[in-house]
Parts: structure tokens; C-alpha cells; sequence
């Protein structure tokens, strides 16, 4: 897990990772998830999101409430090649740090096996409806208020957290950890052997939520805005729900009068 640096290796300083063909793309500090209070007001502006659906699926959501939710799981079976993605919640962890002889821990991961996903854009756009190859949609305008809503229909809710997708060549999360104390992952000095638990917990934290954001450059095309909740235990396939509340923070497409214009330009 540490390795001495070679003659020929490219120049590290701290905090700055060099890694062939990927400059400029590393995440080398995690997504900012949290509000800081200012003395004065701050307003953030949150973004509409769009999700594309068939009519038939637009009318029913807007009758009773019906909506699907789906998972990682379901996105690796999908048929559709907008939609399949077999890698969802996967990539790998490194920690590159150039302090002394330099350390290196490379962690393949997933995360979201227990999560119950649904996905938008942040574009309103005749293109995405194409790809998608649906005929109709709604616009959710509090994105925070509409998953609050879903949250109570979730068997298990456990938490969860929403975001714009990012879009990179690979699935890599990289960071710089500082100097990693390895006995740390021992439950007593001097074990010979480290816990695997430490050691997973460690790796999670260190990732903290960006893979399930992660998306490869090939999709980018759908500016992907997703929410996940998260569930005390595994999920495969999808979840019906019916939650009427969470109409009053969605618009039709058809009622978007400036956004419908765009559509037809």
C-alpha cells in the first residue's frame, strides 16, 4: 500500500495530483454538502430539475401521486442505452500523498446498493426528450421539499442526499489524506493484522458521497440531476410509490410556457 517514487516519476507537491492523460480532472477535495450561516443574507439558488416520462406516466403522477423509483441495480439491466449504466455507484479511491518516500492506497468501491434513485436533468431541451424518447415531463421546482416528500413513502429511509451529476473520463475519486497512519486500522499495537471494518469505514468516509455523482463523459449529454434515498438495507429493482404531496412542488411541461417555447425552437 506505500511505494517510493521513481527517478522518472512526474513531480507531486501536496494537495496536487498528477495522473497521464487526467489533468485537470481530478476531485482532489470532496463536493461541498453543507450551508454555512453568514452574518448577513445568503441566498442559494437551487435548480429546477426536469424529469422526462411519457404522458400517460406525467398524467398519473398528477392524479394520485404515482411515481417509480428506480436503483443502480435497475439502471445495469435497462435496455435503453440512455439509461443502462452497469458501472453506477462503482469506481476506485486514491489517495496519493507526497510527503517523505510518498504513499499511494488505490480502493476499488460501491456505494448505493441501498438506494432508491430518480434521476432528472437540469436542461429543458427537445435533444434530452429525444434520447430519452419520451413525449412529456414535469419540472420539479423545490428539489429539497419534493425529496422530503418522497422520504416518507420509502420502507427503511435511512437518509439521503441530491446533486448534479459530474462527469469524468473514469470513475476516480482522488484525494490527498495526509500522511494515512496505518496502526490506526489495528485494534491493538503491534497486531499483525489490521480490521477490515476500520479500514472500509475509513475508505467510505474518505469518498464521502461523490460516487454516487459520478457519471462517465459519454452521458453528458443529459446534465443528470439525481436524488437518492438511502435504506437500512439492499434494494434491487425499482419501488412504486404513490405520493400525492409532492405534486404541489411540480409543474407539467405543458404548462411551462416560456420552457415549452424553447422546447419548439
Amino acid at each position: 500500500m506505500t511505494r517510493k517514487k521513481t527517478e522518472n516519476e512526474k513531480p507531486e507537491t501536496k494537495n496536487r495530483f498528477y495522473r497521464e492523460g487526467r489533468e485537470g480532472e481530478y476531485m482532489n477535495v470532496p463536493q461541498a454538502v453543507t450551508q454555512v450561516p453568514f452574518v448577513r443574507n445568503w441566498i442559494i439558488r437551487r435548480p429546477y430539475v426536469y424529469r422526462y416520462m411519457d404522458k400517460k406516466y406525467v398524467d398519473r403522477f398528477f392524479e394520485d401521486g404515482s411515481l417509480r423509483l428506480s436503483s443502480f441495480a435497475e439502471f445495469s439491466r435497462h435496455a435503453d442505452e440512455q439509461r443502462q449504466d452497469k458501472e453506477e455507484g462503482k469506481g476506485n479511491l486514491w489517495h496519493m500523498n507526497s510527503e517523505g518516500e510518498g504513499q499511494t492506497i488505490v480502493a476499488r468501491m460501491g456505494m448505493g446498493q441501498n438506494a432508491y434513485v430518480l434521476c432528472g436533468s437540469r436542461l429543458h431541451d427537445q435533444a434530452v426528450a429525444r434520447d430519452f424518447k419520451c413525449d412529456s415531463g414535469f419540472r420539479i421546482n423545490d428539489t429539497t421539499a419534493f425529496a422530503n416528500m418522497i422520504a416518507s413513502h420509502i420502507p427503511g429511509f435511512q437518509g439521503g442526499c441530491e446533486g448534479a451529476c459530474l462527469y469524468l473520463s473514469e470513475r476516480s475519486v482522488d484525494r490527498d489524506l495526509g500522511r494515512v497512519d496505518f496502526d490506526m486500522f489495528r485494534d491493538h499495537p503491534g497486531d499483525k493484522t489490521m480490521n477490515l471494518n476500520k479500514i472500509q469505514t475509513f475508505l467510505f468516509n474518505s469518498a464521502g458521497t461523490d460516487l454516487f455523482f459520478l457519471k462517465l463523459k459519454k452521458f453528458v449529454n443529459q446534465n443528470e440531476y439525481r436524488f437518492l434515498w438511502l435504506t437500512s438495507s439492499n434494494v434491487d429493482g425499482i419501488l412504486e410509490i404513490k405520493c400525492p404531496e409532492a405534486r404541489q412542488f411540480c409543474t407539467r411541461f405543458e404548462e411551462l410556457r416560456t420552457e415549452s417555447q424553447t422546447m419548439k425552437a
